[in-house]
């Protein structure tokens, strides 16, 4: 029996079913500054198939603002620029596992975490991502369909 400060390592096959980040993430963010016009902001994120998008200024990341938000602020007439409508967003670490994602986002108030690089955006990680990794992994049973 171990005590609760002595817990067994998982074994080196356990890493499988939980992994890295990198390999979760997409790496390939689209941002915008948050003086933006709402227009131009959703207008990107159609034309990437995006429902969130990294606010920065200079190279600090602000957070994110969400499709549906801009909508909302468009429809109902709302401030003129994404700046508002920033919301903070947690981080990971490129160097953490899927399972730090998952309960980032579960933390969180918005389904996606950011993955940073000592300090530098490199990725986001969203529930679809997430959905996505734990489908690949997934093996069929005998007889399951």
């Amino acid at each position: 029996m171990t005590s609760q400060r002595h817990r067994l390592a998982a074994p080196p096959e356990a890493l499988d079913d939980d992994p890295p980040i990198g390999s979760v993430m997409t790496p390939h963010v689209v941002a915008i500054a948050p003086d933006a016009p709402l227009r131009v902001g959703l207008r990107l994120m159609a034309s990437n198939n995006l429902r969130h998008l990294p606010v920065m200024k200079n190279s600090r990341c602000l957070g994110v603002v969400l499709e549906t938000d801009i909508v909302r602020a468009v429809a109902l007439g709302e401030p003129q620029l994404l700046g508002p409508l920033v919301r903070a967003l947690s981080t990971v670490s490129v160097d953490e596992r899927r399972s730090a994602a998952a309960r980032a986002v579960l933390a969180g108030d918005v389904d996606a975490v950011l993955v940073t690089d000592r300090g530098q955006l490199v990725g986001i990680v969203t529930t679809t991502d997430l959905a996505r990794s734990l489908a690949a992994g997934a093996r069929a049973e005998p007889g399951d369909f």
